[in-house]
């Protein structure tokens, strides 16, 4: 299987994972000229950003640790981006972001709310 149908298959996982924990799910693969956040989820009124990272291999480096500090800056200004042009006001509205880790096979799955 290609790496994007990989990732696509692990980005619905993290999703109906998610929605099995009460998230509602807004948007899936928001890009902008600067990046894209995988998942854009809501908890109560808490719009939540969801990095979905997949490797089917953890033997080198686990799945959270490939997430770098440019990563989180570019995800938290594509955030911005979603605001603008979903007309929230970023000061009064509530967000969080986390990463959904899956890795192995069978596969594991990891949410970790606020992870940056």
């Amino acid at each position: 299987m290609s790496r994007k149908a990989d990732g696509n298959r692990g980005e619905e996982q993290a999703c109906a994972y998610l929605e099995q924990q009460g998230l509602q799910f807004i948007s899936k693969n928001y890009r902008c000229d600067i990046g894209e956040i995988d998942l854009i989820m809501q908890e109560q009124h808490t719009l939540v950003f969801v990095e979905v990272k997949y490797r089917a291999n953890e033997n080198l480096v686990s799945v959270v640790e490939q997430i770098s500090e440019k990563q989180c800056r570019r995800i938290r200004q594509v955030a911005q981006f979603y605001l603008i042009e979903a007309q929230c006001n970023e000061h009064r509205t509530s967000l969080r972001f986390d990463v959904v880790a899956i890795s192995g096979s069978p596969y594991e799955l990891q949410w970790l709310p606020d992870a940056f």
